[in-house]
């Protein structure tokens, strides 16, 4: 029998469209396939005469931890994949997501080295601006890539943003992770010569949305992007990710506006307007 509660439950339900007998959008054929493919169990065989509903209810009783958490994570995939998840689900979908990582035994992010949650006091603008045009000085690439990370992840600790270091899963790169209103950020930090061209936009939006429906971007070039870069980038295409460049980092520091309003702005600029990159003197 499944350890989950009866509130874990009452999220997945929720989430699976369980009221009425249905779950999801399954036809009873496709259902009896799903099932099959996934715990090799034919429900119609087995489970005769109950609703869809009332067959996954049974299913959740009578099997472990792991094969229910598997099947919540394969039914989780297919709404996602096939059907819309809506603005107003994206956190209970996460939820679902912890629970059916708990069943299994496993976390839904890496373990990697996390920043202590700490209260900002007193954010030092001058400092951290002083820090920030420092690196312009070091004239070794890769050095300036390492330290505009480092200092990323300082500016996030202050701004109680909660991040996570650099890591790699599954082959890639992240240059780290934060949180903002419960939402997770992955990070993307470029300190070059050259501005960021729309190659390096469509990687990371791609990046971003292949982790999840609920997870989110944030691109921050210091040189800028190129010319047509944002405007042919958000053409057809979903973005997942806000903006953000080293001249209005500095604006930000320089007129002492809270960061993390900043962000909340450009934010909500993505989703209302569908602009990924305002200007950070539009928004103030």
């Amino acid at each position: 029998m499944s350890k989950i509660s009866f509130n874990e439950l009452q999220y997945i339900e929720k989430m699976l469209e369980m009221d009425g007998g249905y779950v999801l959008n399954f036809s009873n054929s496709t259902f009896q396939r799903f099932i099959f493919d996934s715990l090799e169990i034919d429900i119609y065989k087995k489970y005769v005469g109950l609703s869809k509903a009332k067959i996954l209810r049974r299913i959740i009783d009578e099997n472990d931890d792991v094969p229910v958490g598997k099947l919540f994570l394969q039914l989780l995939e297919y709404k996602k994949l096939h059907l819309v998840i809506k603005e107003d689900e994206k956190e209970l979908f996460f939820k679902c997501v912890e629970i059916s990582y708990r069943l299994i035994g496993k976390s839904t992010l890496p373990k990697v080295k996390s920043a202590p949650i700490v209260q900002r006091l007193n954010f030092d603008f001058d400092a951290s601006y002083k820090s920030y045009t420092k690196m312009v000085t070091n004239k070794n690439a890769q050095e300036r890539g390492y330290e505009f990370e480092k200092y990323l992840f300082e500016l996030f600790i202050q701004n109680n943003l909660e991040p996570r270091e650099s890591f790699r899963i599954h082959g890639e790169q992240i240059d780290g992770s934060f949180c903002l209103a419960n939402e997770v950020y992955l990070l993307e930090a470029k300190w070059q010569s050259t501005p960021s061209n729309k190659n390096d936009l469509v990687i990371f939006n791609e990046k971003v949305s292949s982790k999840s429906a609920f997870t989110r971007g944030f691109f921050i070039s210091h040189a800028g992007y190129s010319p047509h870069a944002v405007e042919t980038f958000n053409s057809g295409r979903t973005v997942h990710i806000v903006l953000m460049d080293g001249q209005e980092l500095a604006i930000i520091l320089e007129r002492k506006i809270d960061f993390k309003t900043a962000l909340e702005k450009k934010i909500r600029c993505l989703a209302e307007e569908g602009n990924c990159y305002k200007n950070i003197n539009e928004l103030f």
